[in-house]
């Protein structure tokens, strides 16, 4: 197991590569190892299809079981992050797992691209204008398809519906993904802090990606244990 989790980690630390910033200590504020324990979280959520089962699996589970196919001829060009997910389960030291079957590339690329918009990371965002950054990140939700919900403080969410079926959402609870109880929609959600120009944010890898890209965002850093206000 030790040598499945350094693994792991190796992944999560390729995939912070892809955050604006992130080796730059005066914009990515917090640690290799706190941005491991928030991307174990993404690997932590089942979300894979294996072939000939009916439950779904996580990508942690994924890479002490299965071998995805080779992408050799893919892996010649420019990375993306679905891509160095699919690398991290060809790579997996072999001393890991004896028996491992192929997932189909296919269905892989599918599920890990649905995985890394599931929103399950936890985010403190320092913004230089924090009424500019709504509007940049609304149009990043309407333009890439993202559901978002912002909002100030514990009333985030407690008056607002759905977009899917026209539910009212419940109220956030800290830490926990805002969803829809009738449908089971997963929302990207942004909370404005008073008093200063931030936001706590809970939100997917890609919105996350997207959104410290902004020039409007001055730092960030992994907030798994930020008390409401």
């Amino acid at each position: 197991m030790h040598t499945l989790d350094k693994h792991l980690d190796s992944v999560a630390t390729r995939m912070g590569g892809f955050l604006r910033g992130f080796g730059d200590p005066r914009v990515h504020v917090g640690s290799t190892a706190r941005f491991h324990a928030e991307f174990r979280k993404v690997m932590a959520f089942p979300a894979l299809h294996p072939p000939g089962e009916k439950r779904t699996i996580s990508y942690s589970e994924a890479a002490g079981r299965f071998l995805a196919p080779s992408i050799a001829g893919a892996s010649r060009g420019p990375s993306d992050p679905v891509a160095e997910m699919v690398r991290g389960l060809i790579d997996v030291p072999m001393s890991v797992s004896a028996l491992r079957r192929e997932l189909p590339m296919e269905t892989l690329r599918n599920d890990l691209a649905a995985l890394l918009r599931t929103p399950v990371v936890l985010f403190y965002v320092s913004l230089s204008d924090q009424k500019a950054f709504f509007g940049r990140l609304a149009e990043i939700a309407a333009r890439d398809g993202f559901p978002l919900i912002t909002g100030e403080g514990q009333a985030q969410g407690s008056r607002a519906r759905c977009h899917s079926c026209g539910t009212a959402l419940p109220a956030p609870q800290q830490g926990k993904p805002l969803q829809c109880g009738s449908c089971g929609m997963a929302f990207e959600s942004v909370r404005a802090l008073p008093m200063v120009p931030g936001v706590v944010a809970l939100v997917s890898y890609e919105m996350l990606r997207r959104m410290v890209a902004l020039d409007l965002v001055v730092s960030y850093q992994e907030e798994g244990k930020v008390v409401p206000l």
